[in-house]
């Protein structure tokens, strides 16, 4: 396990030398609501194919009570692109429902109550606390999974045990900027096979797994 200053110092590497995070700058364009359903239907897909989709579905249902009026043909028509849009569908109708009838058009503001929602797993509920409510919380998708055993932080299998061991190692003052700074690293430069001659963290990384590289 790194020392905490270490982990400290990558994360402000990271933090330093990146210049966009697109669910960062497209969460500043959205309700919190919004934002809650962009994340479901971002789960197992491409934020390229998923942003100008979510977008086009605010444009016709931008509010719960919009959203909780829709008809389910007509949401899968918008969103059928993203893979598995028909379960999608009809999360996004229920949690849209739920938020206008249970909590009057706000969104829950705690991780048991998120997860409560149709579609919102523990990566999703993560999303909404960071980039909506702005409270600490690590999501782990698959960069942050990959990132975080590549530098030898985490020996791990899941995503779930990832957020969990880094919930344990991660100063709590820096879980909102983890998700940003390894989703854009995984992308840019941790990549299948990764940019190890470009990287700015390269000598605090174990390399873990790497077998090939560039």
């Amino acid at each position: 396990m790194p020392a905490q200053q270490t982990i400290i110092k990558v994360l402000k590497i990271l933090e330093a030398h990146q210049e966009r995070n697109s669910m960062l700058e497209n969460a500043k364009k959205r309700s919190n609501f919004q934002i809650l359903i962009a994340t479901i239907l971002s789960a197992r897909a491409r934020d390229e194919i998923t942003v100008p989709i979510s977008n086009k579905l605010f444009k016709k249902y931008p509010t719960p009570a919009k959203l909780a009026n829709a008809r389910k043909s007509s949401v899968e028509k918008i969103i059928k692109p993203i893979g598995f849009y028909k379960n999608k569908a009809k999360n996004i109708i229920k949690t849209a429902e739920s938020i206008h009838e249970k909590y009057n058009d706000k969104i829950p503001r705690t991780k048991t109550a998120l997860l409560e929602l149709p579609g919102v797993g523990s990566k999703v509920a993560n999303c909404v606390l960071v980039y909506a409510l702005k409270k600490p919380a690590i999501p782990v998708d698959t960069h942050v999974h990959k990132v975080a055993n590549r530098l030898g932080w985490v020996k791990t299998r899941t995503p779930e045990q990832t957020e969990k061991r880094l919930e344990e190692i991660v100063p709590r003052r820096y879980w909102l900027i983890v998700n940003e700074v390894f989703v854009v690293h995984g992308q840019d430069v941790c990549k299948s096979v990764p940019l190890c001659s470009e990287c700015v963290i390269f000598k605090y990384c174990k390399r873990v797994g790497v077998v090939k590289s560039r």
